[in-house]
């Protein structure tokens, strides 16, 4: 079959399998026109005005290359075409792995939100969230990890016979499985917005009773009362609440 070049009428050898692999686009090796060898295909030689390539009719079809065709062909593969379309898809592949790897993303973190509660009882979790190891203990043998120092009961109530004064009193115990430092307390005072109004850090030393021995650390399961004074910043305290660290 042959194919006739629009521009210069140069007619061109042509097989089907360079048609399918070029999908019918070829440059003229004439002219260099671009044109679509389906549109001008002839089983025989074209009649009316027709010419032949400078080697001839009988000229080899190019042969394919990533660069395009054979230079000593009369035709040749105009590869632009599939460049052009890989480089537009390119940009549409990056953006559907970036809104699969998204959405992935979005998945793991309402799992892991979802799934809170149960995950903070698993010790490595745990320790995770809160850059501690459950399993190491400090440099005196003791555990320490906030987490598992669980509020029991807590009270506040103005001061019976002195004025201006809070009194605080909570309950805490140990739930971890080995002994571990008796934690500091951050306790602050809240207003009817739930917006701080004061607040004071508390050391074991502050808490515990004059003599208590804190080398040896809170037992398992060990229930700790404790009993707190606090300056009193008026009516705007509606409010408290209390941390271990």
């Amino acid at each position: 079959m042959f194919t006739r070049c629009p521009q210069c009428k140069t007619v061109h050898k042509m097989t089907a399998a360079l048609l399918s692999h070029t999908r019918g686009l070829v440059q003229c090796g004439q002219c260099d026109r671009t044109f679509s060898a389906l549109s001008f295909l002839f089983d025989e030689w074209p009649a009316g005005q027709a010419y032949g390539p400078a080697k001839g009719p009988e000229a080899t079809p190019p042969v394919l290359s990533k660069e395009g065709a054979d230079p000593d062909a009369g035709v040749s593969v105009d590869s632009g075409n599939d460049e052009t379309a890989e480089k537009a898809s390119s940009p549409n592949r990056i953006a559907w792995i970036l809104g699969v790897s998204l959405l992935i993303l979005i998945t793991v973190i309402n799992t892991v939100w979802t799934f809170r509660q149960p995950l903070e009882k698993i010790p490595y979790v745990n320790a995770l969230t809160n850059n501690t190891s459950p399993l190491q203990p400090d440099e005196g043998g003791l555990l320490k990890d906030p987490k598992q120092i669980q509020l029991v009961s807590r009270d506040m109530h103005t001061h019976p016979t002195r004025s201006g004064i809070l009194v605080l009193s909570l309950t805490f115990v140990n739930l971890a499985q080995q002994s571990q430092e008796y934690p500091e307390m951050m306790i602050t005072l809240l207003d009817a917005t739930n917006q701080p109004v004061a607040k004071r850090r508390f050391l074991p030393t502050d808490y515990l009773r004059t003599g208590a021995d804190t080398k040896s650390g809170l037992s398992p399961d060990v229930y700790l009362p404790v009993l707190l004074e606090l300056g009193d910043p008026g009516e705007q305290a509606v409010g408290f609440e209390i941390q271990f660290y």
